[in-house]
């Protein structure tokens, strides 16, 4: 049976767009029948470039399906950390030791890129030193988070070992047995970043233009052409593409390379701020160890609770997320059970078959992706680097150009899989 829609509930809209003005002026001109660059997508990765290369004096169009933010840019729970996917040991057994810090090396490049940008452009986005913690979900687990933070010792990043005893100073949760606390990692407000983002890219001279459906992009000598929908065509000197999980058949070898993997979020009903602040006691953002992770965050009022997981989501009945979203809530925190969500969201996540983004160059298109769920630092900077890199700079080049972007026999860009991988790992959360 069909679970009754909730009252009041605000469906597939995402809690950040709450008291975010998201009319931003667009320019209303005809789009040009040329441009400097051409960037595809006004996320993260794309108004980052748009931002660098306008600034360097391009003529820059941005081009997206929707409007900024749409994807996964203002859709994200807002988390600011210097992490990627594969860990020191991990990934030095693939590339080396010496290749595996310079990669990993690259979080902290774009935390600090980020902060900086956002000090610099004066973006009211509610960046927060609010630190995170991750709780061994079952005592087995504790080691592995032990391992984990010895890696992040030897990157040179502050760590510290919580205690079962101690974890409630940090996480308002008894179901954890310890865990680990990150404290230099920040919490952002990812809706009136990318608005403010957008504002600035367009103050820069950038021509951003929504609704716009890239259907090919041809390149030659004297650059490329980016055709749309409708029959209108761009040439443009240089383009990226800023897709990430939405990359589509105009860039086919990308699109057997990212695996979009559905993420779902909600947040509570206005709540007693005592609660929240009992909850989460450091504002800190708070995360289970399981590989079907489950994360919370105060919303920056202070007044909900934001929660997020991987469980399937549907556009179209976003309802259908709603129990198994509640149940996850209820595990983390048992003194949230009865707690209405006024809003309930999805978005795509773009991941890849190395656990590592990618960024590279052929010829004139240039791309950046495949963030694997810590995009909001990463994917800024990334934009930015490519955006330099089209006007020339030769100080972009990163530890991950080059790199072999691989991908999987028979996957075409739809992850048949995932259900069977979300089910293995399943089970190795309850029995691994």
């Amino acid at each position: 049976m069909k679970q009754a829609r909730q009252k009041g509930t605000a469906f597939d809209t995402p809690y950040w767009d709450e008291g975010v003005d998201k009319a931003i002026t667009m320019p209303v001109a005809e789009l040009p029948a040329s441009a400097d660059l051409v960037v595809i997508g006004a996320g993260y990765t794309g108004l980052n470039a748009a931002l660098a290369a306008a600034r360097a004096g391009f003529d820059v169009v941005v081009l997206d399906r929707e409007h900024p933010g749409s994807g996964a840019s203002g859709r994200n729970g807002g988390h600011v950390s210097t992490s990627m996917k594969p860990g020191l040991h991990e990934l030095s057994a693939k590339v080396g030791k010496a290749k595996a810090r310079e990669i990993l090396s690259l979080g902290s490049s774009a935390v600090s890129y980020l902060n900086g940008l956002i000090a610099d452009e004066g973006i009211d986005c509610q960046l927060e030193d609010c630190g995170h913690f991750t709780g061994a979900h079952k005592p087995s687990a504790l080691a592995g988070l032990k391992a984990w933070a010895e890696e992040q010792w030897a990157l040179g990043n502050p760590v510290e070992i919580v205690s079962k005893e101690d974890q409630r100073a940090y996480c308002g949760s008894g179901h954890f047995h310890g865990g680990v606390f990150m404290p230099a990692w920040q919490s952002i407000h990812p809706g009136r970043y990318v608005n403010g983002l957008a504002t600035r890219v367009i103050a820069a001279g950038t021509r951003v233009f929504s609704g716009q459906d890239v259907v090919g992009l041809t390149q030659s000598a004297a650059g490329v052409n980016v055709a749309l929908a409708g029959g209108a065509t761009i040439r443009a000197r240089s383009v990226i593409v800023a897709t990430n999980a939405h990359t589509g058949p105009i860039t086919p070898r990308l699109r057997r390379q990212i695996i979009p993997i559905a993420s779902v979020q909600i947040a509570t009903e206005r709540l007693d701020p005592e609660l929240v602040r009992r909850l989460h006691p450091r504002r800190a953002m708070s995360y289970d160890s399981r590989r079907l992770v489950t994360y919370t965050r105060p919303s920056p009022d202070g007044t909900r609770v934001l929660v997020g997981s991987r469980v399937s989501f549907t556009p179209g009945n976003p309802d259908a997320s709603r129990a198994p979203m509640h149940a996850r809530m209820e595990r983390f925190f048992p003194e949230l059970t009865g707690v209405r969500s006024d809003y309930l969201w999805g978005g795509l996540v773009g991941y890849t078959f190395d656990h590592l983004p990618h960024i590279g160059t052929d010829g004139a298109i240039h791309h950046a992706m495949g963030y694997c769920g810590t995009g909001v630092a990463m994917a800024s900077y990334f934009g930015h680097l490519l955006g330099r890199r089209v006007t020339g700079e030769t100080d972009t080049v990163t530890p991950l150009d080059g790199m072999p972007f691989a991908s999987a026999p028979f996957y075409r860009g739809e992850p048949w899989f995932l259900p069977f991988a979300f089910a293995w790992y399943a089970f190795k959360d309850r029995f691994g």
